[in-house]
């Protein structure tokens, strides 16, 4: 499964833990960290709900801010960075950012010339 190793790493839970909790063996959990063997639904449905994850995380169908894979744009790394970074931050501090922004766009602007 495509995100279940970063899932279990940011929740802090070895590999022993996480088995441990769900119920099943370790080397179970690791064949499916490594794309092995997948679990049966009673099993995936435990480990997203002790990763705190939603299902389609830990199958690579959206990313962990809840956009769907298909959806995301061709960004170059940086683009994407940035975006992650924007989808962190509250909504005041986005406005902030956007106005910040904004201002630097328009200091590589000429002005414009206007007619009297």
């Amino acid at each position: 499964m495509k995100n279940l190793r970063e899932a279990r790493n940011e929740a802090g839970l070895t590999q022993k833990k996480i088995s441990e909790i769900v119920g099943i063996s370790q080397q179970s959990y690791s064949d499916y960290e490594n794309g092995r063997t997948f679990p049966d639904e009673v099993t995936l449905i435990n480990l997203a709900n002790v990763l705190n994850v939603p299902i389609d995380y830990l199958l690579g169908r959206i990313d962990d801010f809840g956009v769907p894979v298909s959806l995301r744009q061709d960004f170059t790394d940086e683009e994407q960075s940035f975006l992650d970074l924007f989808r962190r931050l509250s909504r005041g501090e986005r406005v902030q950012l956007l106005a910040f922004a904004a201002g630097l766009v328009g200091k590589g602007r000429p002005e414009t010339e206007t007619g009297g």
